[in-house]
């Protein structure tokens, strides 16, 4: 039981975070209390972005999405100002996958590598000590205790978990309130598109699923939604349109699915109290739009993922833990502060309809475009200042993602991102036998060491990469074995014997 870490949420943050641990072979209880089965399951979100597929590839799980033949959609939106993707299209895109299905991919993954998931139980008490965490779960009728040594809040906007366990998060900037609906047919000639009304937004798009049919979906901002207690219906749909659009919409028949979404922006002020964590939608929740939640949920997991496993290990340098929320407290920062940002350049709209028409001028340049379209995702981590460059200064790679590039070992031919299936930290040697990798043979039970040809897409005779895909150490001069030994002990502890 000391060795087990506890899950509450079976969302994208819970499932990928059980298939880390799984990957260093440590026992994940995942308690997710919707009882509904993942095959059964439909999702308000039904993209994937450019940075998810990245991480994903970096554990072998897009061989089943791409089996899927998911269509590359090559727009993105900021303040429902759309950008088009065409001119950087290798590096920004989405992938049309609705989230059901890569949760449905992460559970049986999750299961593969031993994790256990019991659906229809919630969280509802906890208790932490030194040792562990006791936490208190309610399915079936009754209620029962868990023990284990850390337990993780994965379990939405309005997390139990975090509640229970004394963090805060409170509600900042405009609420916003919308349906979701899919229909088979809805009794008028509709075009697809997205424009920004003066009460908020109203779309009609045809489900990614190949099934033939229409998700409808409203969004008014500064508005508040009916109680949880009231559940989500086709009149409410219906009287949206009209107040939104100022434009009468004949609306027919009942949905097959139908879901209500509202909140306000929350950021947990510490993603760690003790033996508690939080991540995904419980540590950060934002106005959504183009897979950006589920990518920072997931890129929250991965990091998470190896540090526990570390510390239960045995292995974990001090202070490791504590850099979860060094690192992704700032990225769920940055995502809240630019989509409030997105929400002060769409309500009130007659307000603000000169300050779109200025911004959408000046996203006209290329520089202005492409900072907006990775404002969210294209996070760095704050590494010690180990690792040299041609100029002596630290490494342009350090912190940030490897990126991904084919390249060859003597077993053939693999990629940065293959390397990094088993969910383990990768030395790669470039250097043709100039650096003496030998430094670093007393971390071999944490650290694979892997000698490759040089490649001209990774200027650096060698690497270090965390589990996450980081960067933790690079150097151009095959001569910073001092800056490998700090960069290992900081991140994978003490060398073994």
């Amino acid at each position: 039981m000391n060795d087990r870490v506890i899950i509450a949420g079976g969302g994208p943050a819970g499932l990928m975070l059980a298939c880390e641990l799984g990957l260093a072979g440590v026992e994940a209880i995942v308690l997710e209390r919707e009882a509904q089965e993942y095959a059964d399951k439909k999702s308000p979100g039904t993209t994937l972005h450019a940075r998810s597929v990245d991480l994903l590839e970096r554990r072998g799980l897009m061989d089943e999405i791409n089996a899927d033949e998911p269509v590359i959609w090559p727009r993105i939106h900021y303040a429902n100002i759309w950008i088009d993707l065409m001119p950087m299209i290798d590096e920004e895109y989405s992938i049309i996958v609705p989230q059901a299905r890569t949760e449905q991919i992460l559970a049986a993954r999750a299961l593969a590598l031993g994790a256990e998931i019991r659906r229809g139980h919630a969280v509802v008490g906890l208790d932490q000590d030194d040792a562990g965490v006791t936490v208190r779960v309610s399915a079936d009728g009754g209620e029962y205790d868990l023990r284990g040594r850390y337990l993780v809040g994965c379990d939405g906007g309005d997390s139990v978990v975090r509640s229970l366990a004394g963090i805060e998060a409170p509600p900042t900037g405009i609420p916003w309130y919308g349906v979701l609906a899919d229909f088979e047919e809805i009794g008028e000639d509709w075009e697809w598109g997205s424009p920004t009304y003066p009460g908020g937004l109203f779309a009609v798009i045809p489900y990614p699923d190949g099934s033939g049919m229409l998700r409808v979906m409203t969004m008014e901002f500064g508005a508040e939604a009916p109680g949880d207690d009231v559940a989500p219906t086709a009149d409410e749909l219906r009287a949206a349109i009209p107040r939104i659009t100022g434009k009468h919409f004949d609306l027919v028949g009942e949905p097959q699915w139908i879901c209500r979404y509202a909140s306000r922006t929350k950021l947990a002020a510490q993603y760690r109290n003790g033996n508690v964590f939080v991540a995904g939608d419980a540590a950060h929740i934002y106005y959504f739009g183009a897979g950006h939640g589920v990518n920072t949920s997931l890129h929250d997991a991965v990091n998470l993922g190896w540090k526990l496993a570390a510390d239960i290990r045995g292995w974990a340098p001090d202070g490791l833990l504590d850099t979860y929320h060094a690192e992704r407290h700032p990225a769920g920062r940055r995502a809240c502060v630019s989509t409030m940002a997105q929400m002060a350049l769409m309500h009130p709209h007659d307000q603000v309809a000169p300050l779109r028409e200025v911004f959408e001028e000046l996203m006209g340049f290329d520089n202005v475009e492409r900072r907006l379209v990775g404002i969210l995702t294209d996070v760095t981590y704050p590494m010690p200042s180990s690792g040299a460059g041609d100029d002596g200064e630290p490494h342009p790679l350090l912190g940030r993602p490897v990126p991904h590039t084919p390249i060859t070992t003597a077993d053939g031919e693999t990629s940065t991102a293959a390397v990094l299936t088993a969910g383990r930290a990768v030395l790669i040697d470039f250097s043709e036998g100039a650096f003496d990798v030998d430094c670093a043979a007393g971390w071999h039970d944490r650290v694979d060491v892997l000698t490759a040809r040089p490649t001209t897409e990774i200027d650096a005779t060698a690497l270090l990469i965390r589990p996450d895909g980081y960067v933790a150490w690079a150097d151009s001069t095959s001569k910073d074995t001092e800056g490998l030994t700090e960069a290992l002990t900081t991140w994978f502890g003490s060398p073994s014997a």
